[in-house]
């Protein structure tokens, strides 16, 4: 199976600085799954900054989190399947991002008018579910479907030894639950519900030396009711070997 994919990314700053203009389109042609081929803008964004403030309005891809092993409170960016199930691609967002710079930490407001689809691997598609997604049969909770805005604000300082970030989200969830539909013809497949969320989240990170902990934890409010997730980790970033040379 041949598959080709491109990442360029152009920008060009003016003011000195102080104003940036981004483009990162991304394409990806495979022989073998015709819903793997796609067109993406990973980020497509103006961006002003100000003594105490940056404004971004366009595309972009944003990160909330700080372990590698489970990216449980990141909840911007729409999840790009057709390129590896690992969750770690995504797509690009379009959004108003406004940065306060204070000294007491950072604050980031969102505003999401439009939500992006999860993208899935066809019916050739490697590694994809027993059953195909039928991606043109999405439902949605709020009535303006991928319209509804959503909205989002997140709290961010380094408080001694520890990076602290608290966030909330409100809007679509990006993660759809599936009910078992039947195309034309009978043949079954799996239909994305895409549910409205509110969720609150805490990451945290603390320095010590080579040690690095790492916590993040969430209360989320969807479909199926209130719930609770956290996951923790710890990292060393000595060497467990060493070399001399005389």
């Amino acid at each position: 199976n041949l598959s080709l994919s491109l990442e360029p990314e152009f920008y060009h700053d003016w003011r000195d600085g102080d104003e940036r203009f981004v483009v990162v389109p991304y394409f990806r042609l495979d022989q073998g799954d015709a819903a793997r081929r796609h067109f993406d803008l990973r980020e497509l964004y103006w961006r002003r900054s100000f003594a105490t403030a940056d404004l971004y309005i366009g595309i972009r891809k944003v990160f909330w989190g700080v372990t590698e092993s489970l990216h449980l409170v990141d909840v911007v960016n729409q999840t790009d399947l057709v390129e590896n199930p690992d969750t770690e691609d995504k797509l690009g967002q379009p959004m108003v991002q406004l940065t306060l710079l204070r000294h007491w930490g950072t604050i980031d407001l969102y505003l999401m008018p439009y939500f992006r689809e999860r993208t899935f691997p066809g019916a050739k598609g490697r590694l994809r579910p027993s059953l195909p997604v039928d991606v043109d049969g999405a439902v949605y909770a709020a009535d303006a479907a991928q319209w509804h805005p959503s909205l989002a604000a997140r709290w961010s300082h380094i408080l001694g030894n520890f990076d602290v970030g608290l966030g909330h989200f409100y809007g679509t969830s990006r993660e759809p639950r599936f009910v078992v539909t039947e195309q034309p013809g009978g043949t079954p497949s799996l239909g994305p519900h895409y549910d409205l969320l509110r969720q609150t989240s805490l990451d945290l990170q603390y320095t010590q030396g080579d040690w690095l902990g790492k916590l993040e934890g969430l209360y989320r409010d969807g479909a199926d009711g209130p719930s609770t997730a956290a996951v923790a980790m710890t990292t060393c970033s000595s060497s467990l070997f060493t070399t001399s040379k005389g």
